[in-house]
């Protein structure tokens, strides 16, 4: 199987612990360093790790398989309907017929109906210091936004602020279900999270 959007190796890291001979690659040369440090911590041999756009899979990945995943609202990241179906594209060149793609996205759907602008802060306790981390969301556009990620760092009355910026387009099902189809996927179906107890909705489809 492919992860082509692997990150520091959540799912890929996972599905090879379970057995399966996993490729992961991502568009981040450190977040690829993280994921196989985290698989050799973890004693993980049957994963291979490499920097790829997933719009460009075709020329940059050897080889097909049988799953491509894509998974933590990654996708999204796409801001357009051309880009999406590049990189769908891309992902069908890499899959075997009949085999299969599943992608998680978050719940444009329901978000969309309030358009949040923030999300609750998550402080953690560490050795002597906490670290608490929210978001801040700009609607740039009645679908697309901007994630400000703040996290803060330190004790008592000394903390150290960080910001991380992304740009994110909030794809609804129907929208993801219909270029989906479009570039050669059948059997296209969603599982959402009381469903599948996943954290966001995954959809499941295959190659022609």
């Amino acid at each position: 199987m492919l992860d082509c959007a692997c990150g520091i190796g959540t799912q890929a890291i996972g599905l090879a612990k379970l057995g399966y001979h996993t490729t992961a690659t991502d568009l981040s040369p450190k977040a690829i360093e993280r994921a196989r440090q985290e698989a050799r911590q973890r004693q993980i041999n049957n994963i291979s790790f490499s920097t790829a756009d997933f719009t460009r899979l075709a020329t940059s990945v050897k080889g097909t398989f049988d799953i491509v995943i894509a998974c933590d609202n990654a996708l999204p990241h796409l801001l357009t309907d051309e880009a999406m179906s590049l990189a769908l594209e891309n992902i069908a060149s890499k899959i075997n017929n009949g085999g299969l793609f599943l992608a998680s996205i978050r719940d444009y759907d329901a978000l969309l109906n309030t358009r949040p602008t923030s999300t609750l802060p998550i402080v953690k306790d560490m050795t002597g210091a906490k670290s608490i981390t929210f978001q801040v969301w700009d609607w740039i556009t009645p679908n697309t936004y901007t994630v400000n990620h703040f996290t803060l760092k330190g004790q008592d009355n000394n903390y150290e602020p960080h910001i991380r910026k992304t740009t994110y387009r909030a794809y609804q099902r129907a929208e993801l279900s219909s270029l989906t189809a479009a570039c050669g996927f059948k059997d296209i179906h969603w599982l959402l999270p009381e469903d599948s107890g996943y954290y966001q909705p995954i959809v499941i489809t295959r190659k022609a």
